[in-house]
């Protein structure tokens, strides 16, 4: 009885340290006064105070996102060494947050200070970089370029997010007596980018920032977007939520760079919302992705893509089911500064309507025919129209490769070859061969040209049972007039049937069977009156039902006529995966053998 008081005392005694280091945790303040000065401070500061928004009271309303991408519109991906950085600054403790005053600890103003002070005292491997002392007045800490922000309030100028804290290394090595930077190492910007969670700011002319609108979410799901072309962006430019070039609160949402391919959602133009503005935006749906180059936007995690708008002049669009005329060639900008550009025009005269924006570099088909010293007819978004001919030059046209040979289909018992014509090759050499004997030599059985609409050939009948295998090629020659590579693919053909053999045979007054089980396992069976098979009847139980293809054997030839002469011969089939699904292809005939019927009883 007199140990139960002692219990109670360790059980208080827990307690009391549990609690102490719940407050640590919840009141970061506390947590701050509580430790030493310098580092130690510091780090327990943000260690503890790493807290989501939701964790508020009340919690604010997330009113956007933001993305960050500096002034030059476009991110620069952390991952490489030249990764881009910006600083985030305070926000002043008497600002209201969506009506409400927040405790004073979320507003940090002190960061900055507390940064000087662990690298004056406390670091050991930060003293080649001033980058600290360079920081503008209000920063309170950097950070990366593509790191997404959740939007609390925004203006013209400023935009207010929520941060969570971010600590890069152990809070307590400093307690341990260990400097910053021993046992691991940390380059300036990791350390800089060190802070508790509370309000920042960024600058609005560094960040996009994704507003949730409806209207840009219409469809729920990607099936039916609808498709009217593929547009391909001739110079940096902005997506927007809004057709509104102007628009103060509803900004781009993202900055998209020269080559990048949109889906472009509809054929009519929307006129921009601005008063006063000439200018028309396409409706194009984009979720971000890997062909968007450095501006991958692939945090963007919508299961659906959004419908946006950009300026029509700078997407040369190829609408569906409207091909290049045919008198085309290729062109590209050139004589161009990085910054500068050239302007598509309507009609031959630099006062009429700009309808185009291109950079250096882009690709655009061209007339030649029509074009002259002073002029060159273009097409651009499935009409001609008008670039200065000192800013074009002819380029060569750009030639994708032909796919392997491929069965396209067997129909007749003959085999179609198929293969991808790829893109601007203008002719393709085919040919057929056998396979190389002993000596090496293979005899061409065929060889042919096939024209730019044509991608299929056949293997005849002839070709098929003349061999074991078969070597087919094709090769293109592109417009350029140079051959591409030569692709190849060796087809194994069905074995010639084994000639059947008489003794194995029972012949009877109407019927012929075998003495084994079968008469034939896995081939075809063909009889006729006629050493040359006129008017032959071919057995066989071969099938090809739900994709499934197989075959049964063949027990007996019946049906036939007492004290009559047969020839019967045999073949075997062959099933092979053709692009219209799995399909036999028959071998070649075994020699016949003659066998006659007995006479009736």
């Amino acid at each position: 009885m007199q140990e139960f008081p002692k219990v109670i005392n360790k059980m208080l005694a827990v307690l009391l340290c549990l609690s102490i280091c719940m407050a640590l945790v919840c009141f970061p303040s506390a947590s701050i006064q509580a430790s030493g000065a310098g580092d130690e401070a510091y780090l327990n500061r943000c260690y503890h105070s790493i807290m989501n928004l939701s964790n508020l009271s009340p919690t604010p309303r997330i009113i956007a996102y933001a993305y960050l991408v500096g002034e030059d519109d476009v991110v620069t991906p952390s991952w490489l060494h030249s990764f881009q950085t910006h600083p985030l600054y305070a926000v002043h403790p008497d600002t209201e947050i969506q009506g409400y005053h927040y405790d004073s600890r979320y507003y940090p103003q002190d960061n900055l200070d507390y940064l000087k002070d662990v690298k004056e005292n406390y670091t050991n491997n930060f003293h080649a970089s001033n980058k600290i002392y360079n920081m503008p007045a209000g920063a309170q800490y950097i950070e990366r370029e593509g790191c997404k922000y959740a939007v609390v309030a925004c203006d013209e100028e400023w935009v207010t997010v929520w941060d969570q804290g971010y600590q890069k290394w152990n809070p307590y090595r400093a307690a341990d007596g260990m400097t910053l930077g021993e046992g691991c190492q940390h380059n300036v910007d990791d350390y800089m980018e060190t802070h508790p969670a509370g309000f920042y700011k960024i600058p609005r002319k560094k960040v996009w920032i994704d507003f949730g609108l409806a209207e840009n979410h219409p469809y729920d799901s990607e099936e039916r977007i609808p498709s009217e072309g593929e547009g391909v962006v001739t110079k940096l430019v902005k997506l927007r939520p809004v057709p509104d070039e102007g628009h103060k609160t509803y900004t781009a949402v993202y900055a998209l760079p020269m080559g990048t391919k949109l889906n472009v959602v509809s054929k009519q133009l929307v006129p921009s919302r601005q008063e006063g503005s000439t200018r028309k935006f396409y409706e194009v749906s984009f979720n971000g992705g890997p062909a968007v180059g450095n501006n991958t936007v692939g945090y963007m995690k919508y299961k659906v893509p959004g419908v946006y708008y950009v300026d029509s002049r700078y997407v040369n669009v190829k609408w569906k089911g409207l091909r290049s005329p045919a008198d085309t060639v290729p062109g590209e900008i050139t004589n161009v500064k990085e910054n500068e550009s050239v302007y598509v025009y309507r009609s031959k005269n630099t006062d009429s309507e700009r309808v185009g924006i291109l950079c250096k570099g882009v690709e655009i088909e061209i007339f030649p025919s029509e074009s002259d010293a002073e002029w060159t007819t273009v097409y651009f978004s499935g009409r001609k129209a008008f670039v200065q001919t000192k800013y074009v030059k002819r380029a060569e046209y750009k030639v994708e490769d032909i796919s392997k040979p491929y069965i396209a289909d067997i129909v007749n018992d003959e085999i179609v070859i198929g293969f991808r014509r790829g893109k601007n090759n203008v002719e393709f050499s085919c040919s057929i061969a056998t396979t190389a004997n002993h000596d090496g030599k293979a005899k061409v059985l065929w060889a042919g040209k096939l024209s730019q609409n044509q991608n299929q050939f056949v293997i005849k009948r002839a070709y098929i049972e003349k061999a074991s295998a078969l070597d087919i090629a094709v090769q293109a020659t592109d417009k350029n007039g140079r051959q591409g590579k030569k692709y190849t693919r060796r087809i194994l053909l069905p074995t010639t049937g084994r000639r059947l053999e008489k003794k194995k045979l029972i012949v009877g007054r109407n019927k012929i069977t075998s003495r084994s089980r079968s008469i034939s396992l896995g081939s075809s069976l063909q009889y006729s009156t006629k050493k040359n098979f006129k008017k032959a009847v071919t057995v066989e139980r071969y099938y090809n039902k739900n994709g499934k293809c197989s075959h049964k054997p063949i027990r007996a030839i019946k049906k036939l006529k007492a004290k009559k002469t047969y020839y019967v011969r045999r073949r075997y089939k062959k099933v092979y995966m053709t692009a219209k699904g799995k399909k036999w292809l028959s071998g070649k005939w075994s020699k016949p053998i003659r066998v006659r019927t007995k006479a009736k009883k």
